[in-house]
């Protein structure tokens, strides 16, 4: 008996992280959906998600510059974030030639506007939509 508890002392809190773990990961397979950043453009600039799926946003700043990619209705409303917090302020900055990606389960049914808040890029035509159907 006391052979088995000193196992269980020694064992138990691997079994225990091992079961947290996996239920921390329990996120179905989440669908990769690539926006490309360039001088002021998002491609594609219309991006259609469907509400309760999983979803990985990979942003590529394809540019020589510094971009965002701004849906704070979207980040800070209308999903939950698996692997943690949605972004700060609703948008996602990236440096030139930055990757991110942001996995993200959309919930709520409508659509969200997208753009870069670096000065004038607006302006200029880097804005888009996210539709959530």
């Amino acid at each position: 008996m006391i052979r088995l508890a000193a196992l269980f002392i020694l064992i138990g809190p691997a079994v225990v992280a091992w079961v947290w773990s996996a239920a921390a990961v329990a996120v179905p397979e989440a669908e990769m959906v690539t926006v490309r950043l360039s001088n002021f453009a998002f491609t594609p600039n219309l991006l259609h998600l469907r509400s309760g799926v999983p979803v990985r946003l990979r942003m590529v700043n394809d540019s020589g510059g510094s971009h965002s990619v701004s849906a704070p209705a979207l980040f800070l409303l209308a999903s939950a974030f698996p692997d943690g917090a949605p972004p700060a302020g609703g948008k996602v900055e990236l440096g030139p030639g930055q990757t991110q990606d942001l996995l993200l389960v959309p919930h709520a049914v409508g659509t969200y506007k997208l753009e870069c808040t670096h000065f004038l890029h607006g302006l200029f035509g880097m804005t888009g939509s996210i539709v959530v159907e």
